[in-house]
């Protein structure tokens, strides 16, 4: 079995063993407490980071989050080293590794109760309507709805930072960020000013 698909049906199979476990454990109040404690320093206490190299992940599903974390802490996802207050460096794989399950379960569910605050950017109004086609013709199946919600468990990107996406595009390009086969396929016929429209029609959903 490709190991992407074997990935994707192992943590289906986790979420389904543990739906019942985020409404009855993970309840939001501990999810706030880990919160604070492990990811307001740079998502803020509700997931809406200030940081534009960080990204927002308020409102994205329970599902995602929980496999975002677990991608993080089994390493199949690198993380970027980031000096928290105290002068120390940590990243996201030490963080995750750091957690239990149950915490883990309790701060998805968290931030999957928290609503997304898209940031105020500016845009090159050129490429909007071609980035927004591109979306439409490629990316819509998975990121519903224009890219505003992550009801299909994929992030939310009409309004998250653009030097983020920037930042996570070139990871891509450079394949230094694992894609599924379905997005690799697709981004596979997308050149450098397509992901540049893309990118511009993402931040391009809010205006001051």
């Amino acid at each position: 079995m490709n190991s992407a698909i074997f990935r994707a049906t192992f943590v289906f199979f986790l979420m389904t063993i543990n739906l019942s476990i985020f409404s009855a454990d993970a309840d939001e109040v501990n999810g706030k407490r880990l919160a604070k404690k492990y990811c307001s320093e740079c998502h803020q206490d509700d997931g809406n980071s200030k940081d534009d190299s960080i990204p927002k992940i308020a409102g994205f599903s329970a599902a995602l989050t929980y496999d975002i974390l677990d991608q993080f802490k089994s390493g199949y996802r690198d993380a970027k080293e980031i000096k928290n207050k105290d002068g120390q460096m940590t990243n996201m794989v030490k963080i995750s590794k750091s957690l239990k399950e149950d915490e883990i379960e309790a701060l998805s569910f968290y931030f999957s109760k928290q609503t997304f605050k898209p940031a105020v950017q500016a845009s090159n109004e050129s490429l909007v309507e071609t980035g927004k086609q591109l979306h439409l013709d490629l990316c819509n199946d998975c990121h519903v709805d224009l890219a505003t919600n992550s009801d299909d468990d994929a992030p939310i990107l009409a309004g998250q930072w653009k030097a983020y996406l920037t930042e996570q595009f070139d990871h891509f390009s450079n394949r230094t960020r694992k894609m599924t086969r379905r997005m690799k396929r697709k981004f596979r016929k997308l050149d450098d000013n397509d992901k540049q429209a893309l990118i511009e029609f993402y931040v391009s959903s809010v205006k001051e």
